[in-house]
């Protein structure tokens, strides 16, 4: 059985670059990704699978089952691209002003591929696989909108694993880690109101820019003075808006940013002292604030004993020494809501390409115009697939 996989993922190896090439050359947005799912679905369902659409808008599910009776593995994948003009040169660069700039269309090919070769291997299962294709990552809200939905009510799981490939780990590496893999990623929007006049009398005024300058600065004390130093925690204003003229004091000014968190713990802290200093700075200086916190995404935490497993199919692909626990990353994914309803994992999958065409081609890491990623290791990340679904429905 080992090998019969192997070789059937490594037969199938030009087919995947050829069905990720096609994904990535026509990119959709959350939400958007009418065309995406409905090429998923074909395929799927030429593969004999049970295919439900329009779970979360545009998301969509395969069910694929067992000879026999027995527990129920869920593999999810994302579907979405991001909204970037891309400039990598390549051949099958999208046109559309929209990209597959962060892998996603690596994801979508590997559970495409391992729920066809599945398909072959149906008489050998005894159980179900579940494949769950969502949209809306990037703006991480496609994971609670198929919830929503009633994902898990309409397919129970026993476990879930999922993949993010990532090009700053060497290809041929899996990283399997057995707590948290990406942080928390929630925004907030910060209102602060004060008395609009002109810029020569501002006396007159209660100007809303000081105070947000001062808010600002006074905030960089969170991290600083807040956080356990062993803890990690990120927060950026990344936008403000406010004001018309050189010469006007505005009334208000509006404040957007994110927040970063390995835990739940030094998310709210964050959260919340971000929220009490505006409030009193603001109001030192005679201004008021509206805070707006926006839900992201928690922590993605991995299964220990889900881990341990994927760990071990992981060294049936790589090597024993190849499968190992990687440092988290401070990005954030709503894979967090699977894994917070069902034991899960979410492995991260080594897809660096060689420095020199790194060099060559100017290629860049992910969320990047010139984001690229090595294609060979779409049979890595495939072959973990089928192995997993096989052992677990032995």
């Amino acid at each position: 059985m080992p090998d019969e996989i192997s070789d059937l993922v490594a037969a199938r190896k030009s087919e995947m670059i050829a069905t990720r090439r096609h994904f990535h050359a026509f990119p959709e947005l959350g939400f958007e990704e009418n065309e995406t799912a409905a090429v998923i679905a074909e395929r799927l369902k030429d593969a004999g699978l049970e295919v439900e659409t329009g779970i979360g808008q545009t998301g969509l599910v395969g069910v694929l089952r067992g000879a026999k009776d027995g527990p129920t593995l869920m593999i999810r994948a994302d579907i979405d691209g991001l909204p970037v003009d891309e400039l990598t040169g390549l051949d099958f660069a999208s046109t559309n002003g929209r990209m597959h700039a962060c892998g996603h269309d690596g994801h979508i090919t590997m559970a495409v591929t391992a729920a066809e070769i599945l398909a072959g291997m149906k008489d050998q299962l005894a159980g179900t696989v579940i494949f769950t294709f969502q949209p809306a990552e990037e703006v991480v809200q496609g994971a609670l909108a198929m919830i929503a939905d009633g994902l898990f009510e309409k397919y129970p799981a026993d476990r879930v694993i999922g993949t993010h490939l990532w090009n700053p780990i060497p290809t041929g590496i899996i990283g399997v880690n057995r707590a948290t893999v990406f942080a928390s990623a929630d925004q907030f929007r910060l209102v602060v109101t004060g008395k609009g006049g002109h810029g020569a009398m501002p006396h007159t005024t209660i100007d809303p820019v000081a105070a947000v300058a001062e808010i600002i600065s006074t905030a960089q004390t969170v991290v600083s003075r807040e956080v356990p130093p062993n803890e990690m925690g990120v927060l950026t204003f990344g936008q403000i808006h406010g004001g018309s003229a050189p010469n006007v004091i505005a009334d208000s000014v509006t404040v957007e940013g994110t927040v970063r968190a390995y835990t739940l713990e030094t998310r709210n802290t964050i959260m919340e002292s971000l929220e009490r200093i505006a409030s009193n700075v603001a109001a030192a200086m005679r201004a008021t604030t509206s805070f707006e916190r926006i839900h992201g995404a928690p922590p993605v935490i991995n299964d220990p004993e889900v881990a341990s497993w994927v760990t071990q199919q992981a060294s049936l692909v790589v090597g024993e020494g190849n499968a190992r626990e990687w440092e988290p990353v401070s990005v954030g994914d709503d894979m967090a809501e699977f894994n917070n309803r069902v034991p899960g994992v979410y492995f991260l999958l080594g897809a660096a390409l060689d420095d020199e065409t790194v060099a060559a081609r100017s290629v860049e890491g992910h969320h990047n115009a010139r984001f690229d990623w090595n294609e060979d290791c779409l049979p890595i990340g495939t072959e973990l697939f089928v192995r997993a679904a096989v052992d677990f429905l032995s």
